[in-house]
């Protein structure tokens, strides 16, 4: 995933949110870690941290296994957290581009993601093939998230 990747992403839920939140707010364009997208539902503030994955169903159909997600935790340039661990959002979306084109948001809660993948047993990746060789991400299937899914959203 890169960057263009990810203001797509915050792009196509911030236009999501348009329908049933107010005040909608992007993060400031600098080192800011704690949500993309900040915005009032039902009164009160919500907070999203948005991922955006264009590879997911190609990798899949290539290898003929189940979708993966990519959820990046660290950062091993600088030996930090990042990614889903560094982010004080309240929900996590992760948005899947199919082979077809079709954008579908899956919406998580990002506290309730983070223990789930931290006392699981999923493979720890590198992101090379996909970003900048600069972190580590659990690589869970898609289906082994059902249970923890908020909602699904087409977005195209």
């Amino acid at each position: 995933m890169s960057f263009i990747d990810g203001n797509k992403g915050e792009s196509l839920w911030l236009n999501q949110l348009k329908e049933t939140h107010d005040n909608i707010e992007k993060a400031p364009s600098k080192k800011f870690y704690d949500w993309d997208i900040k915005a009032e539902y039902k009164g009160s503030e919500v907070t999203y941290e948005v991922k955006y994955d264009s590879k997911g169903y190609y990798y899949a159909d290539r290898h003929k296994r189940p979708v993966n997600l990519y959820i990046e935790f660290k950062n091993t340039r600088k030996g930090e957290d990042s990614g889903i661990k560094a982010s004080k959002a309240m929900y996590y979306v992760y948005i899947l581009k199919s082979l077809d084109g079709v954008e579908t948001a899956y919406v998580f809660n990002r506290l309730e993601l983070l223990n789930h993948l931290s006392e699981s047993n999923y493979k720890v990746k590198g992101n090379s093939s996909g970003g900048d060789n600069n972190a580590q991400g659990w690589v869970p299937p898609l289906d082994s998230l059902k249970t923890l899914l908020r909602k699904k959203v087409v977005l195209s």
